[in-house]
């Protein structure tokens, strides 16, 4: 019997004014950020949500943890409905979840010294009595690989993957049911995000951490993530698990990233470009499908009618009307999920 979902959303919109426009720039428009997103996270599981940038995988990850007001819809993480807005409801959620930030040297505070941000989490949350905060800061340093010795200095002292080790910790020290890590590899050089990954993939094995990983590299959410949820426009086109949707993706989207990513053989061309233009402004969506005006295979239909729904097989969901037995299948080979180019 499948473990109860840990976090679910129903539906969630997120739409937010900004000012911006009109002779004085003093109108309002809207930010369309979520447009109706669902999505199940059971225990123990990692999901990676991926997307070009303004697609709405940072501001989905923040309004899983209560961290961004919905406009509609439904979040709900282990019982509490985070949508309530009600206080000891949030109080609990921020002491069962945390968050791992994409820029390590800012998440941390420069004044404070390795060992003391850590046993601040410690003490916030009361998770160990005072006299043992020396010792579990020093646990939490050597559980993600480094040395306890580095409590006693500050961020400025530290490398960027150091810094994002230290972020690791100090979401730890919760003793989360749920993480969410934003794009956390994205700032540091290609050997040390590497070995941020390798560090995730230690940690699942030992603690069976929830993760949902937000990522715009394809590869690394393959070789880390159990499912993937790509995002176009505020919305959820395709999801299933990973080595499924990366062997034979059934959106044209998701086929499409696939295809952009170059592969390593100096040897094999690059790919013809699978996708034209920009992504539309979520100022301004377009009518009928969002993906349409890129879309090589789109019908008329696709320009007018509504939005498509995901529909189902084998546990693999998908927003397009077109049969994916029409996608080309993917031209590139990226690592599969042991690392290893099939």
């Amino acid at each position: 019997m499948r473990a109860a979902p840990l976090v679910e959303t129903d539906d969630v919109v997120l739409h937010f004014p900004v000012s911006g426009g009109g002779p004085l720039g003093l109108s309002r428009r809207t930010v369309k950020a979520l447009n109706g997103v669902s999505l199940t996270v059971r225990p123990g599981e990692t999901i990676g949500i991926v997307g070009e940038s303004g697609s709405g995988k940072s501001t989905l990850g923040r309004a899983l943890l209560g961290l961004e007001e919905v406009t509609s819809g439904h979040v709900t993480f282990d019982g509490i409905d985070v949508t309530s807005g009600r206080r000891q409801d949030l109080v609990r959620l921020r002491h069962e979840t945390a968050m791992v930030f994409q820029d390590p040297m800012n998440a941390l505070n420069p004044r404070l010294r390795v060992g003391e941000a850590i046993a601040e989490v410690l003490r916030v949350h009361k998770k160990v009595p005072t006299k043992r905060i020396g010792q579990r800061v020093a646990e939490l340093l050597g559980l993600v690989g480094l040395d306890p010795a580095l409590a006693s200095r500050r961020p400025q002292a530290l490398s960027g993957g150091q810094c994002q080790r230290v972020g690791i910790a100090r979401a730890l020290a919760v003793e989360p049911k749920l993480i969410v890590a934003d794009e956390c590899v994205a700032a540091l050089d290609v050997s040390i995000q590497g070995q941020i990954i390798n560090l995730f993939i230690d940690l699942k094995e030992r603690m069976d951490l929830t993760l949902v990983f937000i990522a715009h590299d394809l590869s690394i959410v393959r070789r880390l993530c159990d499912r993937v949820a790509v995002m176009y426009l505020g919305r959820i086109v395709e999801e299933g698990p990973t080595e499924a949707v990366f062997a034979a993706p059934r959106h044209p989207y998701t086929a499409a990233l696939i295809a952009s990513i170059p592969e390593i053989d100096p040897d094999i061309p690059l790919p013809a470009a699978p996708m034209q233009g920009e992504p539309p402004s979520p100022l301004d969506l377009p009518a009928g499908c969002p993906f349409h005006p890129r879309c090589p295979y789109a019908e008329p239909q696709c320009r007018t009618d509504p939005p498509p729904t995901l529909r189902r097989r084998d546990n693999h969901g998908w927003a397009c009307i077109l049969d994916p037995s029409h996608l080309p299948p993917p031209a590139t080979r990226l690592p599969n999920a042991t690392g290893e180019h099939p």
